[in-house]
């Protein structure tokens, strides 16, 4: 059975302008002409390259400049062409491939994951200070095709935006299950991938989101340097005061790998369920249990007794233990003023020591130059080295070794006794607090939840966040997980698996060894990224090192005739000084001074420790 064939690719060289338009059209419309052409502009960029080296090769010397430049702008040329045909095929790829998130299995009270004109629901911050503006961008491994996420596209910027509820939902409403999926695209050293569950009304403008802007519940990693830890803070408002105070984990879940070679996808969970129970999860591992009066500081419910700020420790209140005895005298022989080491009595100077050695004397194998000039040079005198008699036994001012002081007592203590005036540490007197409440059941009188909010610092680019969803039911949270964030995960597991056996890398981690490796793979997946600033880059760098190697000296050789003139020159001028020295003596002076280094300068080359 005989299959139709495919139209052959337009040819896009050597036409006129309006075929090549034309041709164009054709050209973009076809997927598979832009990969036909990118492969066919790889192969002839190679044979060229090799065509040019070996032709380079049996060129003379001196016209292999021009041609070398020539040959390597035109390959650098043919490499970025195909850069761009594979940004193209690659963006054509792309622009072909829809997603459509999948629906929950039962009601939720939230739910994005920034398809279709997500940035209709979300609002960015009008405030000054928040420079970054979110947009939606690719996981780094398409684990589902077409899907996208926010991201924070740039680094050492902040980032606000928000959406609100269509209903505000009770945080204390339980089970209250909240998630979120994070992928750190360009690693994590310094910033905040957090979620902020404001405590707003129905009425809130996004517009003007800012750092103070009350929250209910704040969960999720944060990082600076090697100080990293998963958040979950909740504000709680005390009934008595009206003060609201945020009540931080005081230990959480320990964070994920934030430098991976592949970066993998993370899924963040919290469920907040009856009894004041907390449960975190990290990537649908067993969740950690917590209790929202007992791990949380500082606690929710506060002292019902506290100090008086009124009381004060009196003036005349003893509250050192141990004094000096004062029956206790310093005994007369003890000398403070002894000294620590003394010189050793049993040593004596060496017969043979020469206590009026130089240390340094002049050299006596040295000689004066024979160009050494004295009235124009100075006195010449010879270098110095170290005087031999100072190595056996010694010269100079002898000293006997220091030894430990026998008699040495340093300075005199009395011995310490109790204190009997001492009456303890103060302790003011405790009073009723009035800002005592009890409340047993804190998670039902958390606030509302009226938006979900990103309020972000970062120093690093590309931290995606999707699939947001709150709900009140933990299986339906899980099961919207296994269609989204399992499929991904399973995914990116496979890739890292795979790169870390071609390449033999390590584990990943935080250590210093997979930080240098993460970035240094960083590096090279960038070139694949971008292909056309890295192919710019690239052309300009070859380009300027080729323009170094290849550039002609500014010496050039004489001619022959102007050689040989010159060799004849030079030997008339050799027969006259060997017939005619005295007569010649001056003009010979000035020829020297013209054609050799002065006696001056060869003597400064020639000084004593240049000698020596």
């Amino acid at each position: 059975m005989s299959h139709p064939r495919s139209p052959p690719c337009p040819r896009l060289r050597r036409t006129s302008r309006a075929t090549k338009r034309s041709r164009a059209i054709a050209f973009e419309s076809d997927e598979r002409c832009v990969v036909a052409e990118f492969e066919s502009e790889q192969t002839r960029s190679l044979k060229t390259s090799v065509l040019a080296g070996q032709r380079l090769a049996a060129w003379p010397k001196h016209r292999r400049r021009p041609i070398t430049i020539l040959k390597a702008a035109r390959a650098m040329a043919k490499m970025v062409r195909c850069a761009l045909l594979a940004f193209a095929a690659n963006t054509v790829a792309r622009a072909e491939v829809g997603y459509t998130a999948p629906t929950p299995s039962g009601e939720v009270l939230f739910l994005d994951s920034f398809q279709e004109a997500w940035d209709s629901r979300w609002t960015h911050s009008t405030n000054e200070v928040y420079s970054g503006k979110f947009a939606a961008e690719g996981y780094t491994v398409d684990g589902i095709p077409g899907d996208v996420g926010l991201t924070m596209p740039k680094k050492a910027h902040r980032y606000g935006i928000s959406r609100r509820l269509d209903t505000p939902v009770v945080a204390g409403t339980t089970p209250l299950v909240v998630q979120y999926e994070v992928s750190l695209k360009g690693g994590l050293e310094c910033g905040g991938a957090y979620m902020k569950l404001l405590d707003v009304g129905s009425d809130f403008d996004g517009a003007i989101l800012e750092e103070p802007t009350p929250y209910s519940i704040m969960f999720g990693p944060d990082k600076c340097a090697n100080a990293g830890k998963i958040h979950f803070i909740f504000n709680f408002k005390n009934p008595i005061t009206g003060e609201v105070v945020q009540h931080h984990l005081k230990k959480g879940p320990p964070m994920p790998p934030t430098a991976e070679s592949v970066p993998q996808t993370h899924l963040y969970r919290f469920a907040l369920l009856a009894s004041n129970k907390l449960e975190l999860s990290i990537d649908d591992a067993k969740p950690s249990s917590y209790s929202l009066l007992e791990d949380f500081e500082p606690p929710v419910n506060p002292l019902k007794q506290i100090d008086d700020p009124t009381d004060t420790k009196p003036a005349e209140w003893v509250d050192d233990e141990m004094i000096a005895d004062p029956a206790a005298f310093k005994p007369e022989e003890w000398d403070e003023n002894a000294p620590y080491e003394i010189a050793d009595p049993a040593v004596t100077k060496p017969e043979d020591w020469h206590d009026d050695a130089p240390a340094m004397v002049a050299a006596p194998s040295a000689t004066k130059p024979n160009d050494w000039d004295d009235e124009e040079d100075g006195e010449w005198e010879a270098p110095l080295v170290a005087n031999p008699l100072c190595s056996n036994p010694g010269c100079g001012l002898w000293n006997a070794p220091k030894i430990p002081n026998p008699d040495y007592r340093g300075k005199w203590n009395a011995p310490m006794v109790e204190n009997p005036a001492y009456k303890g540490d103060f302790k003011p007197q405790q009073i009723d607090n009035p800002a005592f409440f009890e409340d047993l059941n804190p998670g039902a009188s958390l606030g509302q939840i009226g938006a979900v909010g990103f309020e972000l610092w970062t120093m690093d680019e590309g931290t995606l966040f999707d699939n947001i969803l709150i709900a009140q039911s933990l299986e339906v949270a899980m099961d919207f997980s296994d269609k989204t964030w399992k499929v991904r995960h399973e995914v990116e597991l496979a890739a890292a698996k795979e790169k870390a056996g071609k390449s033999d890398a390590a584990p990943a981690g935080d250590s210093i060894v997979n930080k240098f490796v993460f970035y240094a793979r960083k590096a090279a997946d960038l070139v694949v990224e971008k292909p056309v600033p890295s192919g710019v880059s690239l052309f300009v760098l070859v380009f300027s090192l080729l323009l170094l190697c290849c550039m002609p000296t500014t010496r050039k050789s004489a001619p022959p005739a102007a050689a040989e003139a010159a060799a004849a020159v030079s030997s008339k001028a050799a027969a006259a000084t060997e017939t005619e020295p005295q007569s010649e003596g001056k003009a010979g002076e000035e020829s020297l001074e013209k054609s050799t280094p002065s006696a001056r300068t060869r003597a400064s080359k020639r000084t004593p420790k240049a000698a020596d």
